[in-house]
């Protein structure tokens, strides 16, 4: 349990570290996010429009209510259609309270999250034939959790959520080498008795 609570700990610092680097000093993401034009007549817009926190897609599409008709759902949903088909389209994630530019809570929540996210990857090593491989087989075996993170979380939404490529691309090359890098930490101390002796 120490060594898993180590190795949770070594991969959760590389994780940490490694997103400082891929946002702050490469940065890796820049080119695929963009800023808006006329942003404050924009943001003017949304004030007026989107009044709670969440998450706003448009077009949006309609939804059946108590006494609408099928017919007028139908009507409702061809028009959608067209609005969807001509474009633009689009999802905000949006709060109107504001937030300063880097606040210390996220800081300190990004390393506790990241503390777990090793601690489960150095979980699933201890559980898998990976332990018993090469120190290199076990760093590869958390990259390739990196591989499987980038294609359900990432890959997933440039499917069904429209998500740009070259936004999609950085993120895939983020989570695979930081969890490349994660594996040099948690490999070093998950590992079989045997290999522990040798």
């Amino acid at each position: 349990m120490k060594k898993t609570l180590l190795a949770g700990l070594a991969g959760g610092l590389i994780l940490y570290a490694w997103a400082a680097i891929a946002w702050i000093v490469l940065p890796l993401h820049d080119a695929s996010i963009k800023p808006m034009a006329n942003e404050d007549s924009v943001i003017a817009v949304m004030r007026t429009a989107m009044t709670e926190k969440g998450v706003y897609i448009f077009p949006a599409m309609p939804k059946k209510t108590a006494g609408m008709s099928q017919q007028a759902f139908e009507a409702a949903t061809a028009v959608a259609a067209k609005k969807m088909e001509g474009g633009p389209v689009g999802m905000i994630i949006y709060d109107p309270t504001g937030a300063p530019l880097m606040m210390v809570s996220q800081m300190v929540k990004g390393l506790v999250i990241s503390f777990f996210m090793a601690l489960l990857a150095a979980w699933f090593l201890k559980r898998s034939t990976a332990a018993a491989s090469s120190y290199f087989a076990r760093v590869i075996y958390c990259g390739m959790l990196g591989v499987f993170v980038a294609l359900v979380a990432h890959v997933t939404n440039w499917n069904w959520m429209g998500y740009p490529f070259d936004y999609t691309t950085a993120w895939v090359v983020d989570v695979i080498i930081g969890w490349l890098l994660a594996g040099l930490g948690i490999a070093a101390f998950i590992k079989t008795p045997k290999q522990e002796a040798a």
